[in-house]
């Protein structure tokens, strides 16, 4: 606006201002518009590089909350062992134990990051071939994450469409579905249900995760694949919200699509959609 005003401006001065020649208010009139466009071009152009720019700033302060939280648990625990020399190891293990899970917990953030890293950068190699989707799906929920639902009262099923065979890497997706799994588990009351659904749909595979949990209300939507994104800081279930963000990275690596249908106290459906190659 304030180009404009400015441009305006000038052009109304010259235009009142006796010239020798005629040609000279059109040239000057053609010269300040033109830097006006320029100017308005260049300030277009800055915008998704500012937007870039905030989001790895909020990356990097994301990255650094997450991480000094462990640190400083471990450091914690280090006082307390140290202020104990006299004590025996066994006599030191509950804060030793502390500082063994945070240490893992630490590893765990760093390769989400590594991961999200190499994938934005494009460096994450991908081992593609063709698979049974409904082996994977299996091999996704087996054992862990059956057992993390069964202890908390949750009740986990698998709905795949039979002869389901899909290019991609087979790993990759088997760590998409064990995200939102887990992510579906930590967030479903005790007595609820999750249910994955394979299926095709007009040339594509279509993966649905659905649980009765506490469900998502729609301010946050439209944020939940943002890196160290958390609808509810205070009601973490122990995760960095890093998760969704590498599921998102996952699905677009394969060329397909991601999104979330929820309503609070009714559940959450992530609903992925894939090419068969």
């Amino acid at each position: 606006m304030f180009l404009f005003l400015a441009a305006g401006t000038y052009l109304m001065a010259i235009a009142h201002r006796p010239e020798p020649s005629g040609y000279m208010l059109p040239v000057a009139g053609f010269l300040v518009l033109s830097a006006m466009g320029s100017l308005l071009m260049a300030n277009r152009a800055m915008i998704p590089i500012q937007h870039a720019w905030r989001r790895q700033q909020d990356f990097l302060a994301g990255a650094s909350h997450e991480l000094r939280t462990p640190l400083a648990v471990i450091q914690a625990n280090l006082d307390i062992v140290r202020s104990n020399r006299g004590e025996a190891v066994s006599d030191q293990e509950h804060w030793l134990n502390n500082m063994q899970e945070e240490s893992a917990h630490m590893a765990k953030i760093v390769d989400s990051l590594l991961f999200l890293a190499r994938s934005g950068s494009r460096q994450q190699a991908l081992n593609k071939q063709w698979f049974d989707l409904a082996q994977v799906l299996e091999a996704a929920v087996a054992e862990a994450l059956q057992a993390m639902a069964e202890a908390g009262g949750v009740t986990l099923s698998i709905d795949a469409e039979a002869g389901i065979m899909l290019y991609g890497d087979a790993q990759r997706i088997q760590q998409l579905i064990g995200i939102l799994a887990d992510n579906a588990i930590r967030y479903t009351p005790w007595g609820g249900s999750i249910e994955i659904k394979a299926y095709r749909l007009l040339g594509l595979v279509v993966i649905e995760v659905t649980d009765s949990g506490e469900g998502i209300s729609a301010e946050h939507l439209s944020r939940i694949f943002d890196g160290f994104y958390q609808t509810d800081p205070a009601r973490a279930k122990g995760g960095a919200g890093l998760g969704l963000a590498m599921a998102k990275s996952i699905v677009d690596s394969h060329g397909g699509n991601i999104d979330a249908s929820s309503k609070l106290g009714a559940g959450t459906t992530f609903i992925i959609r894939l090419p068969f190659s």
